[in-house]
């Protein structure tokens, strides 16, 4: 009725035509309402919109109280198709401003004017949608985002701001920004199995020799390490020795000599096939060996840490002198190996150290674990390396290494305002994490979202539910 008083009082005298005005039927009987409509009386409307309760009811022409009947009814049912238009009945969608002037096209049945004076549809159920979309709480059609909700991967995050009048991202408004419901599934990291394959591995070793106890921590089909999290890491291996470092004549040994399967998921039949034979033999290029894999890891381009585990079972040796016979190679060897690591840390490569039996000095593997983590050789007697006397103890190892590498970090298909980021909500299965808190949450960039401290450690094993919330305008789509 809104509608058709403001069409009364905007367009009665300008469109030669003479307007009846009815009330609600709450308002008089219909008997009163027949009375009171004489020229120039005045009816009270407790719904005009703009500054007025009386409505004019200008000169009409006799009618029937059957016909009256028929008319009320007709524009009960048609209120909101109304239009002010006196030439035509037909509607086009226009901008509609805050108050109709005669001659403006009014909105179409089934829309309505949105919040920028624009006609939107109305939808009464999802099925009144386009695909891909649902009727919102305010009935109107909105984007679904969430947990394939949009096609992306889990752990994608879409910010929802969808134009309802489909022409491309619109500014935040109503129904527009939808809570973000997504299952957590973190960047996988690569981790490259970097295995010293010289003569010595076939030294005695808990229940086996070194070489095969190794392997079964690694490869064993119920409890090793690979089956168990290749799909969530991407595992490569890298057995590494030489045949005399280069030699002492032309042409030169290849060295070091490495035997690789690139890494990838799923990665166990493959790693199986170059790892099963007993083939231990030769020196213990490390330094050499470790730049090696650098490049192997620096042409992975998925996201995700990227990471070296080195097991070794002796000090290393170079390709130019395989014994460390000549004065001084023996250290030579050792600050080649912790170069090797500084230098892997500065390409974004991280290097952890597992020592297999006791022969490898502590003070040595303090320095390359140190260094393989971007800290100073010398920077304190933490034990940031791992010391195995047992398959267990292997166990544990990379256990500890690998699961503490799987990533915290969510790349938001958004930007989000920094200086705003603490007005978001972050929940992990049902419980709220602070922002920029210890065991909580913080933006690493505009784009990623990290968790941190124990909520970390708690998505690192298993899936979890993340629900991340941000308010209109927070985050804005890339």
């Amino acid at each position: 009725m809104r509608g058709a008083a403001r069409c009364a009082r905007a367009c009665g005298d300008q469109t030669g035509k003479n307007w009846i005005l009815f009330l609600p039927l709450s308002h008089y009987s219909l008997s009163r309402r027949i009375s009171a409509l004489r020229p120039g009386n005045y009816l009270p409307m407790n719904n005009l919109p703009i500054g007025s309760d009386r409505a004019v009811v200008r000169p009409f022409q006799r009618f029937s109280i059957q016909s009256l009947l028929a008319s009320t009814l007709a524009l009960l049912s048609s209120v909101f198709a109304l239009g002010c238009s006196s030439k035509s009945s037909e509607s086009t969608v226009k901008s509609c401003p805050s108050q109709v002037a005669c001659g403006s096209a009014c909105c179409a049945t089934g829309e309505s004017c949105g919040a920028n004076s624009t006609c939107i549809s109305r939808c009464a159920s999802s099925n009144d949608c386009a695909a891909g979309q649902s009727c919102g709480s305010s009935g109107q059609c909105v984007g679904v985002v969430g947990a394939g909700g949009t096609g992306q991967p889990p752990g994608t995050i879409n910010t929802g701001n969808v134009d309802p009048d489909g022409g491309g991202i619109s500014q935040p408004t109503g129904d527009a920004c939808v809570k973000l419901n997504v299952t957590f599934t973190p960047q996988i990291p690569t981790v490259v199995l970097l295995v010293d394959q010289s003569g010595s591995m076939n030294e005695r070793f808990d229940t086996g020799n070194r070489w095969n106890v190794l392997r079964d921590a690694l490869t064993g089909p119920t409890s090793g390490l690979i089956p168990t999290l290749q799909t969530k890491v991407r595992f490569g291996l890298a057995l590494y020795t030489s045949d005399g470092g280069f030699g002492d004549v032309e042409p030169k040994k290849a060295c070091p000599v490495i035997t690789d399967v690139p890494p990838a998921l799923n990665n166990l039949a493959a790693i199986s096939v170059k790892y099963l034979p007993d083939d231990y033999k030769g020196d213990t290029p490390t330094g050499e060996s470790v730049d090696a894999v650098v490049k192997t890891l620096s042409a992975v381009t998925d996201p995700g840490p990227k990471v070296i585990v080195l097991a070794t079972d002796g000090e290393p040796d170079t390709c130019a002198d395989h014994n460390n016979d000549a004065p001084g190679s023996a250290v030579a060897a050792q600050q080649l190996s912790v170069t090797a690591v500084q230098n892997a840390f500065a390409s974004h490569i991280t290097t952890f150290v597992i020592s297999v039996g006791n022969e490898v000095g502590e003070a040595h593997l303090r320095a390359v674990a140190n260094a393989g983590q971007g800290l100073a050789v010398d920077v304190d007697t933490t034990p940031r390396f791992f010391r195995a006397n047992s398959q267990m103890d292997l166990k544990t190892a990379f256990d500890t290494i690998v699961n503490g590498v799987r990533s915290c970090s969510l790349e938001l298909n958004g930007n989000v305002d920094s200086t705003a980021a603490g007005t978001g909500t972050v929940t992990l299965d049902g419980k709220p994490l602070s922002y920029a808190a210890a065991d909580g949450w913080k933006l690493t960039s505009a784009t990623t979202l990290e968790l941190q401290g124990a909520a970390c450690d708690a998505i690192k094993n298993g899936d979890h539910a993340l629900t991340i919330d941000f308010p209109c305008g927070v985050i804005v789509p890339k």
